[in-house]
């Protein structure tokens, strides 16, 4: 009898001794999964007054039609449904909180498709405030759709028949609707009568009314889609 109560309190010493080794293995994996999940629960700073940004982002038209964009992969969905006023720019720094005068035109590079007798594509003062705006408080990885405001500004213009003819656009085909390629300087003016040079930024307008001899055209747009990629300073 005696052998037998040692026996089992042998055995009941080395099961409390696996179940400390389980308990010390569990400890470590905790911690180990603890270390690892660090990085990523880790809250990343937001962007402040001052910061250099770095951004994709897309414009849209008041209608929701991109115009311009850093994603490459919504260029080949756009063209494969026949849009082709969509240009593919480059990523893009920008200093959060940063303001410009609203008629600023920055001129913005076009990597496809090529294009001639532009300097490249004209984004105005009203819609760069708005996205440096925007930036404040956004964190890595994170996107945000920013409204466009032109104040009092409605940004329209009036093309008659002998003016449409001038810079190449087909006056009796034109429809309401049509996007049209126009040309900024940094008045802003829209060049006429084909006049276009290496400083003048592309910028399409929309058609928005027809009459017998003239067209109405908005060159607003309505909002940006913009991921904030990283923070470098």
């Amino acid at each position: 009898m005696k052998k037998t109560q040692q026996k089992n309190s042998k055995d009941g010493g080395a099961g409390r001794m696996k179940w400390a080794y389980v308990a010390i293995a569990v400890l470590i994996a905790v911690a180990m999964v603890g270390t690892y999940l660090a990085p990523i629960l880790e809250k990343k700073p937001a962007a402040q007054v001052g910061d250099t940004a770095v951004i994709d982002y897309t414009i849209f038209t008041e209608d929701g039609r991109p115009v311009i964009t850093t994603d490459q992969t919504l260029l080949e969905s756009e063209y494969r449904k026949g849009n082709y006023d969509l240009l593919l720019t480059q990523r893009l720094e920008m200093t959060a909180g940063a303001q410009v005068s609203g008629e600023n035109v920055a001129v913005l590079p076009v990597v496809y498709p090529p294009i001639t007798g532009f300097s490249g594509f004209g984004l105005l003062g009203f819609e760069t405030n708005a996205i440096s705006a925007g930036l404040i408080g956004m964190r890595q990885g994170e996107t945000k759709t920013i409204s466009f405001s032109y104040g009092g500004n409605d940004l329209e213009t009036n093309l008659s028949r002998e003016d449409a003819d001038g810079i190449g656009l087909n006056f009796t085909q034109a429809a309401v609707g049509d996007m049209i390629t126009l040309g900024l300087t940094t008045s802003p003016e829209i060049p006429l009568g084909g006049e276009t040079n290496s400083t003048t930024a592309l910028r399409f307008g929309q058609v928005i009314d027809k009459t017998d001899d003239s067209l109405v055209i908005i060159y607003r747009y309505g909002s940006a889609s913009v991921t904030l990629n990283g923070i470098t300073g």
